[in-house]
Protein backbone atom coordinates (compact mmCIF):
# COMPACT_ATOMS: atom_id res chain seq x y z
CA UNK A 1 0.00 0.00 0.00
CA UNK A 2 2.95 2.23 0.95
CA UNK A 3 4.40 1.65 -2.37
CA UNK A 4 1.20 2.40 -4.29
CA UNK A 5 0.95 5.86 -2.61
CA UNK A 6 3.42 7.49 -4.62
CA UNK A 7 1.78 6.29 -7.92
CA UNK A 8 -1.66 7.33 -7.29
CA UNK A 9 -0.99 10.65 -6.02
CA UNK A 10 0.81 11.11 -9.86
CA UNK A 11 -1.99 10.12 -11.60
CA UNK A 12 -4.26 12.29 -9.03
CA UNK A 13 -1.72 15.39 -9.96
CA UNK A 14 -2.02 14.38 -13.63
CA UNK A 15 -5.70 14.76 -13.66
CA UNK A 16 -5.86 17.72 -12.27
CA UNK A 17 -3.34 19.12 -14.43
CA UNK A 18 -5.24 18.16 -17.90
CA UNK A 19 -8.79 19.33 -16.23
CA UNK A 20 -7.06 22.67 -15.65
CA UNK A 21 -5.73 23.16 -19.55
CA UNK A 22 -9.15 21.52 -20.27
CA UNK A 23 -10.88 24.24 -18.66
CA UNK A 24 -8.71 27.26 -19.78
CA UNK A 25 -9.70 29.45 -22.31
CA UNK A 26 -8.11 30.20 -25.68
CA UNK A 27 -6.94 33.46 -26.52
CA UNK A 28 -6.69 35.51 -29.63
CA UNK A 29 -5.49 33.06 -32.55
CA UNK A 30 -5.19 29.98 -30.66
CA UNK A 31 -6.76 27.09 -31.77
CA UNK A 32 -10.40 26.11 -30.61
CA UNK A 33 -13.41 23.99 -32.10
CA UNK A 34 -16.63 25.01 -32.87
CA UNK A 35 -18.13 21.46 -31.65
CA UNK A 36 -17.69 22.39 -28.29
CA UNK A 37 -20.09 25.40 -28.45
CA UNK A 38 -22.69 24.72 -26.94
CA UNK A 39 -25.52 26.33 -24.45
CA UNK A 40 -24.98 25.90 -20.70
CA UNK A 41 -27.51 23.56 -19.41
CA UNK A 42 -28.35 25.62 -15.79
CA UNK A 43 -27.83 28.75 -16.96
CA UNK A 44 -28.16 28.60 -21.24
CA UNK A 45 -25.39 30.80 -21.33
CA UNK A 46 -23.13 29.78 -24.74
CA UNK A 47 -20.22 28.05 -23.98
CA UNK A 48 -17.29 28.24 -26.11
CA UNK A 49 -13.38 27.14 -25.86
CA UNK A 50 -12.35 30.79 -26.38
CA UNK A 51 -11.99 33.12 -23.82
CA UNK A 52 -14.98 36.26 -23.39
CA UNK A 53 -13.15 38.57 -25.64
CA UNK A 54 -13.05 36.23 -28.67
CA UNK A 55 -15.28 33.88 -30.35
CA UNK A 56 -14.34 30.34 -32.53
CA UNK A 57 -14.37 31.13 -36.02
CA UNK A 58 -14.97 29.09 -38.90
CA UNK A 59 -11.02 28.37 -39.44
CA UNK A 60 -10.52 26.89 -35.78
CA UNK A 61 -9.25 30.13 -34.24
CA UNK A 62 -10.41 32.75 -31.78
CA UNK A 63 -11.03 35.69 -33.19
CA UNK A 64 -11.74 39.24 -32.08
CA UNK A 65 -15.65 39.95 -31.24
CA UNK A 66 -17.07 41.63 -34.16
CA UNK A 67 -20.02 43.24 -32.06
CA UNK A 68 -21.84 43.63 -28.94
CA UNK A 69 -25.31 42.47 -27.77
CA UNK A 70 -24.97 44.96 -24.00
CA UNK A 71 -24.33 48.43 -23.34
CA UNK A 72 -21.22 47.22 -20.70
CA UNK A 73 -20.18 43.32 -22.08
CA UNK A 74 -19.00 40.96 -19.89
CA UNK A 75 -14.69 40.42 -19.92
CA UNK A 76 -13.59 43.96 -20.65
CA UNK A 77 -12.45 45.34 -18.05
CA UNK A 78 -9.63 47.83 -18.37
CA UNK A 79 -10.99 48.30 -22.02
CA UNK A 80 -11.86 51.99 -23.05
CA UNK A 81 -15.49 52.38 -24.05
CA UNK A 82 -14.66 53.51 -27.53
CA UNK A 83 -12.69 50.45 -27.82
CA UNK A 84 -15.26 48.01 -27.10
CA UNK A 85 -17.39 46.29 -30.41
CA UNK A 86 -20.09 48.03 -31.87
CA UNK A 87 -23.49 47.79 -31.13
CA UNK A 88 -25.83 46.24 -33.97
CA UNK A 89 -28.23 49.42 -35.34
CA UNK A 90 -32.16 48.89 -36.12
CA UNK A 91 -33.31 46.08 -37.98
CA UNK A 92 -29.89 44.05 -37.04
CA UNK A 93 -28.75 41.81 -33.76
CA UNK A 94 -25.49 40.55 -32.37
CA UNK A 95 -25.54 36.90 -32.24
CA UNK A 96 -24.98 34.97 -29.00
CA UNK A 97 -21.07 34.55 -31.01
CA UNK A 98 -21.12 38.15 -31.28
CA UNK A 99 -18.84 37.48 -34.31
CA UNK A 100 -20.32 40.29 -36.65
CA UNK A 101 -24.49 42.05 -36.66
CA UNK A 102 -27.24 40.08 -38.87
CA UNK A 103 -30.32 41.33 -40.33
CA UNK A 104 -33.47 40.41 -37.40
CA UNK A 105 -35.08 37.09 -38.28
CA UNK A 106 -39.52 37.51 -39.89
CA UNK A 107 -41.64 35.31 -37.98
CA UNK A 108 -40.81 31.59 -38.57
CA UNK A 109 -37.32 31.58 -38.82
CA UNK A 110 -34.76 30.68 -36.56
CA UNK A 111 -33.56 32.40 -33.20
CA UNK A 112 -31.30 31.51 -30.24
CA UNK A 113 -32.69 31.00 -26.93
CA UNK A 114 -34.83 33.63 -25.77
CA UNK A 115 -33.62 36.20 -27.81
CA UNK A 116 -36.68 38.04 -28.76
CA UNK A 117 -34.53 40.92 -30.18
CA UNK A 118 -33.46 38.44 -33.27
CA UNK A 119 -36.99 38.69 -34.39
CA UNK A 120 -38.88 41.18 -36.47
CA UNK A 121 -41.29 43.15 -35.09
CA UNK A 122 -44.52 43.60 -36.14
CA UNK A 123 -46.51 46.50 -37.83
CA UNK A 124 -48.49 46.94 -34.42
CA UNK A 125 -45.41 46.73 -32.18
CA UNK A 126 -46.45 49.77 -30.14
CA UNK A 127 -49.63 48.17 -29.19
CA UNK A 128 -48.25 44.18 -28.73
CA UNK A 129 -44.71 45.68 -26.92
CA UNK A 130 -44.45 44.12 -23.38
CA UNK A 131 -42.33 43.60 -20.34
CA UNK A 132 -42.07 39.84 -21.72
CA UNK A 133 -41.46 40.61 -25.43
CA UNK A 134 -39.29 42.80 -27.26
CA UNK A 135 -41.11 45.26 -29.52
CA UNK A 136 -43.75 42.39 -29.88
CA UNK A 137 -42.08 39.77 -30.91
CA UNK A 138 -41.19 36.80 -28.96
CA UNK A 139 -38.39 33.54 -29.88
CA UNK A 140 -40.20 30.56 -28.57
CA UNK A 141 -38.38 27.08 -28.94
CA UNK A 142 -36.24 29.03 -31.24
CA UNK A 143 -38.88 30.13 -33.96
CA UNK A 144 -39.49 33.74 -33.99
CA UNK A 145 -43.40 34.63 -33.46
CA UNK A 146 -45.74 37.70 -32.68
CA UNK A 147 -47.19 37.91 -29.18
CA UNK A 148 -50.61 38.71 -30.49
CA UNK A 149 -52.38 35.80 -29.67
CA UNK A 150 -56.11 36.76 -28.12
CA UNK A 151 -58.38 35.19 -25.34
CA UNK A 152 -59.16 31.53 -26.37
CA UNK A 153 -57.48 31.22 -29.24
CA UNK A 154 -54.66 28.75 -29.45
CA UNK A 155 -51.41 29.79 -27.74
CA UNK A 156 -47.49 27.56 -27.89
CA UNK A 157 -45.42 27.82 -25.01
CA UNK A 158 -41.80 27.07 -23.61
CA UNK A 159 -40.90 26.37 -20.02
CA UNK A 160 -37.23 26.48 -19.32
CA UNK A 161 -35.68 25.40 -16.54
CA UNK A 162 -32.71 27.34 -14.55
CA UNK A 163 -30.56 26.04 -11.77
CA UNK A 164 -29.65 28.69 -9.46
CA UNK A 165 -27.73 28.48 -5.88
CA UNK A 166 -28.09 29.64 -2.37
CA UNK A 167 -25.51 31.19 -0.12
CA UNK A 168 -25.11 28.08 1.66
CA UNK A 169 -24.04 26.69 -1.62
CA UNK A 170 -27.07 24.72 -2.23
CA UNK A 171 -28.55 24.51 -5.50
CA UNK A 172 -32.36 24.75 -6.52
CA UNK A 173 -34.27 24.68 -9.75
CA UNK A 174 -37.12 27.03 -10.49
CA UNK A 175 -39.03 27.08 -14.24
CA UNK A 176 -39.75 30.20 -16.75
CA UNK A 177 -42.10 29.91 -18.40
CA UNK A 178 -43.19 32.11 -21.61
CA UNK A 179 -45.99 32.17 -24.21
CA UNK A 180 -46.73 33.90 -27.46
CA UNK A 181 -50.46 35.66 -25.97
CA UNK A 182 -50.73 38.68 -25.98
CA UNK A 183 -50.45 41.31 -23.16
CA UNK A 184 -52.97 40.56 -19.88
CA UNK A 185 -53.03 36.78 -20.96
CA UNK A 186 -51.01 33.95 -20.50
CA UNK A 187 -51.07 30.40 -21.87
CA UNK A 188 -52.35 27.76 -19.99
CA UNK A 189 -50.21 24.75 -20.01
CA UNK A 190 -52.92 22.09 -20.03
CA UNK A 191 -55.24 23.40 -22.88
CA UNK A 192 -52.98 25.70 -24.40
CA UNK A 193 -55.42 28.54 -24.49
CA UNK A 194 -54.76 32.10 -23.79
CA UNK A 195 -56.23 33.10 -20.33
CA UNK A 196 -56.88 36.04 -18.78
CA UNK A 197 -54.17 36.56 -16.18
CA UNK A 198 -55.64 37.08 -12.30
CA UNK A 199 -55.32 40.15 -10.23
CA UNK A 200 -53.48 40.49 -6.80
CA UNK A 201 -54.46 37.90 -4.05
CA UNK A 202 -56.50 35.04 -6.99
CA UNK A 203 -55.03 31.78 -6.58
CA UNK A 204 -52.35 30.88 -8.79
CA UNK A 205 -50.17 28.04 -9.97
CA UNK A 206 -47.23 30.03 -11.47
CA UNK A 207 -45.79 33.41 -12.22
CA UNK A 208 -47.35 34.15 -15.52
CA UNK A 209 -50.78 33.53 -14.51
CA UNK A 210 -50.54 37.04 -12.50
CA UNK A 211 -50.68 40.59 -13.79
CA UNK A 212 -47.86 41.40 -11.49
CA UNK A 213 -45.69 38.08 -12.90
CA UNK A 214 -45.47 37.21 -8.85
CA UNK A 215 -46.91 34.29 -8.14
CA UNK A 216 -46.20 33.51 -4.21
CA UNK A 217 -45.40 30.74 -1.99
CA UNK A 218 -49.11 30.84 -0.75
CA UNK A 219 -49.88 30.14 -3.98
CA UNK A 220 -51.78 33.52 -4.79
CA UNK A 221 -50.86 36.27 -6.88
CA UNK A 222 -48.74 39.03 -4.76
CA UNK A 223 -47.33 42.96 -5.61
CA UNK A 224 -45.32 43.36 -8.57
CA UNK A 225 -41.12 42.85 -7.23
CA UNK A 226 -40.70 46.16 -8.92
CA UNK A 227 -43.77 47.82 -7.36
CA UNK A 228 -43.11 50.94 -5.57
CA UNK A 229 -44.27 51.00 -1.49
CA UNK A 230 -46.39 53.52 -0.82
CA UNK A 231 -47.37 53.84 3.43
CA UNK A 232 -50.43 54.58 5.10
CA UNK A 233 -51.20 58.30 6.39
CA UNK A 234 -50.55 57.07 9.56
CA UNK A 235 -47.02 55.91 9.35
CA UNK A 236 -46.68 59.78 7.85
CA UNK A 237 -48.24 61.63 10.94
CA UNK A 238 -45.34 58.99 12.81
CA UNK A 239 -42.63 59.79 11.29
CA UNK A 240 -43.64 63.85 11.40
CA UNK A 241 -44.01 63.73 15.19
CA UNK A 242 -40.72 61.94 15.85
CA UNK A 243 -39.36 64.16 13.53
CA UNK A 244 -40.53 66.97 15.29
CA UNK A 245 -39.82 65.68 18.87
CA UNK A 246 -36.65 65.23 17.90
CA UNK A 247 -35.75 68.37 17.24
CA UNK A 248 -37.57 69.88 19.77
CA UNK A 249 -35.61 67.61 22.47
CA UNK A 250 -32.32 68.51 20.93
CA UNK A 251 -33.30 72.42 21.19
CA UNK A 252 -34.50 71.98 24.79
CA UNK A 253 -31.42 70.06 25.63
CA UNK A 254 -28.83 72.77 24.10
CA UNK A 255 -30.85 75.42 26.45
CA UNK A 256 -30.39 73.76 29.14
CA UNK A 257 -26.64 73.14 28.23
CA UNK A 258 -26.23 76.85 27.21
CA UNK A 259 -28.10 77.73 30.48
CA UNK A 260 -25.59 76.06 32.76
CA UNK A 261 -23.05 77.36 30.80
CA UNK A 262 -24.63 80.74 31.01
CA UNK A 263 -24.40 80.34 34.69
CA UNK A 264 -20.89 79.81 35.38
CA UNK A 265 -19.40 82.35 32.88
CA UNK A 266 -21.64 84.80 34.78
CA UNK A 267 -20.45 83.53 37.97
CA UNK A 268 -16.50 83.75 36.40
CA UNK A 269 -17.32 87.58 35.23
CA UNK A 270 -18.77 88.63 38.54
CA UNK A 271 -15.51 87.34 40.09
CA UNK A 272 -13.06 89.03 38.53
CA UNK A 273 -15.37 91.98 38.15
CA UNK A 274 -14.70 92.20 42.44
CA UNK A 275 -11.37 91.43 41.99
CA UNK A 276 -11.03 94.18 40.03
CA UNK A 277 -12.67 96.51 42.28
CA UNK A 278 -10.81 95.50 45.05
CA UNK A 279 -7.50 96.02 43.33
CA UNK A 280 -8.95 99.81 42.54
CA UNK A 281 -9.77 100.24 46.30
CA UNK A 282 -6.39 99.11 47.17
CA UNK A 283 -4.47 101.51 44.63
CA UNK A 284 -6.66 104.41 45.32
CA UNK A 285 -6.06 103.84 49.57
CA UNK A 286 -2.28 104.00 48.76
CA UNK A 287 -2.53 107.15 47.38
CA UNK A 288 -4.66 108.48 50.00
CA UNK A 289 -2.14 107.40 52.80
CA UNK A 290 0.88 109.08 50.18
CA UNK A 291 -1.02 112.31 49.88
CA UNK A 292 -1.76 112.48 53.90
CA UNK A 293 2.07 111.58 54.91
CA UNK A 294 3.47 114.33 52.35
CA UNK A 295 0.08 117.20 53.00
CA UNK A 296 1.95 116.66 57.60
CA UNK A 297 3.27 120.05 58.39
CA UNK A 298 7.05 120.38 59.30
CA UNK A 299 6.34 121.89 62.99
CA UNK A 300 3.48 119.09 63.75
CA UNK A 301 4.16 116.27 66.57
CA UNK A 302 5.63 112.94 66.06
CA UNK A 303 1.99 111.99 66.74
CA UNK A 304 0.22 113.23 63.78
CA UNK A 305 1.31 110.30 60.87
CA UNK A 306 -0.42 108.02 63.24
CA UNK A 307 -3.23 110.00 64.15
CA UNK A 308 -3.64 110.93 60.39
CA UNK A 309 -4.43 107.00 59.81
CA UNK A 310 -6.71 106.06 62.51
CA UNK A 311 -8.32 109.69 63.16
CA UNK A 312 -11.01 111.05 60.07
CA UNK A 313 -11.09 113.82 61.53
CA UNK A 314 -7.53 114.86 61.57
CA UNK A 315 -6.17 114.99 57.98
CA UNK A 316 -4.68 116.74 56.09
CA UNK A 317 -4.61 117.50 52.55
CA UNK A 318 -2.89 119.52 49.54
CA UNK A 319 -5.97 121.70 47.73
CA UNK A 320 -9.18 119.62 48.71
CA UNK A 321 -9.92 116.71 50.17
CA UNK A 322 -9.11 113.19 48.91
CA UNK A 323 -12.56 111.74 47.82
CA UNK A 324 -12.53 108.18 47.61
CA UNK A 325 -14.65 106.49 44.70
CA UNK A 326 -18.08 105.11 46.18
CA UNK A 327 -18.65 101.61 46.54
CA UNK A 328 -19.59 100.38 43.02
CA UNK A 329 -19.48 96.79 43.97
CA UNK A 330 -22.72 94.87 43.09
CA UNK A 331 -24.55 92.44 44.62
CA UNK A 332 -22.87 89.24 42.63
CA UNK A 333 -25.14 85.89 42.16
CA UNK A 334 -26.92 83.85 44.71
CA UNK A 335 -25.27 80.98 43.26
CA UNK A 336 -22.01 82.47 43.86
CA UNK A 337 -22.02 83.89 47.25
CA UNK A 338 -24.23 85.05 50.00
CA UNK A 339 -24.45 88.03 51.62
CA UNK A 340 -21.32 88.85 54.74
CA UNK A 341 -19.42 85.66 52.59
CA UNK A 342 -17.34 87.55 49.87
CA UNK A 343 -14.05 87.46 50.13
CA UNK A 344 -13.33 90.57 48.84
CA UNK A 345 -14.15 93.61 51.18
CA UNK A 346 -13.78 96.84 49.95
CA UNK A 347 -12.41 99.97 50.90
CA UNK A 348 -15.77 101.75 51.84
CA UNK A 349 -17.01 99.06 54.14
CA UNK A 350 -13.85 98.90 55.79
CA UNK A 351 -13.34 102.44 56.09
CA UNK A 352 -17.70 102.64 57.98
CA UNK A 353 -16.51 99.33 60.33
CA UNK A 354 -13.00 101.54 61.44
CA UNK A 355 -15.49 104.29 61.70
CA UNK A 356 -17.74 102.82 64.10
CA UNK A 357 -15.11 100.94 66.18
CA UNK A 358 -13.14 104.33 66.47
CA UNK A 359 -16.10 105.95 68.18
CA UNK A 360 -17.13 103.19 70.62
CA UNK A 361 -13.25 101.92 71.00
CA UNK A 362 -10.33 104.05 69.83
CA UNK A 363 -7.15 101.94 68.45
CA UNK A 364 -3.68 102.76 68.27
CA UNK A 365 -0.89 101.03 66.93
CA UNK A 366 2.31 100.50 69.29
Amino acid sequence: MARRSPRLALLILSALTFLSLASAKSGWGEACSQNNTHLDPDSWALVTDCDATTYCNANGTCAYKGCRKDIYPYGYNGVGFDSLPPLCGDGYYCPDEMDQCLAQQPVGHTCQKDRDDECQPPSNWLQLSGYLNVNGSVCLNFTCLYANVSVGQTCQTENTAYTGSTDSGATYTFVVSRDNCENGLYCDGTALQCMKQKEIGVACTGNKECLSYNCLASDVCGRAADSPITPAAWVYVLVALGIIGFIAGIMVGLWFLHRKSREENQIKLEQYYNEQLAYRQSIMSMSHAKDSLLALPTDGSAEDPRRTLHDPSYAYTSQTDLQLPPNMRRESSAAWSEVGDSEVLLFGENNATEDSQSHSQPRWRG
